[in-house]
């Protein structure tokens, strides 16, 4: 068993799953460098964890990983025992489909929608590529993010890079995707 401390970032009810957001999550490098934040997981996504009770965000909790195989996790619709299941958009498990990403386990029980069902975890499928770009992690950006701080830098180029996908436009405003934010950057520039 091993224990860990990890920061709310959003309102999660209990038994939901959870996903783990990268360094960049709330906009602040410097404290995600120290810090684990969790999030709701997403549609498709891997989940990293399950809610044992609603955690409140901005909370700091205490994380007990007990090596159990088998989760409670609310269901999002009616399933019957034996249905491979994934995550939907709000943490709670629906029946599999291929196309909205990975399952990661069955049910042993059959649950009615809102309940709680017991689901042994088996992993299938990849990761989707937005939960591997949120939890991504790039050392070498940070690394020179931090040179460029120490450095002060009067490098004036927008948009600037902040880390974890995000974007700094001129005006203060980040956007997330590089292509996103060099359209909205000029887009600014043009008076638009």
């Amino acid at each position: 068993m091993t224990k860990f401390k990890a920061k709310v970032t959003q309102d999660i009810p209990a038994n939901r799953l959870i996903g783990l957001g990268g360094i960049n999550t709330e906009g602040d490098p410097e404290e995600g460098w120290e810090t684990i934040y969790l999030i709701l997981s997403k549609k498709g996504w891997i989940p990293d964890l399950v809610s044992t009770s609603n955690l409140e965000k901005g909370s700091v909790v205490e994380v007990t990983i007990k090596n159990n195989p088998v989760w409670k996790v609310e269901a999002a619709e009616n399933l019957p025992a034996g249905t491979l299941v994934q995550c939907d958009d709000d943490g709670r498990i629906k029946h599999y489909r291929p196309e909205d990403g990975s399952h990661f386990g069955f049910t042993i029980h059959s649950v009615k929608a809102g309940e709680v069902v017991e689901v042994v975890r088996k992993y299938g499928y990849n990761l989707p590529q937005n939960q591997v770009e949120t939890a991504a992690f790039n050392a070498k950006e940070f690394e020179q993010k931090e040179n460029d701080d120490n450095n002060q830098a009067t490098d004036n180029e927008f948009p600037k890079h902040t880390g974890g996908g995000y974007y700094e436009l001129s005006n203060g405003e980040k956007v997330q995707g590089k292509d996103k934010a060099i359209e909205a950057e000029q887009a600014l520039k043009s008076g638009e």
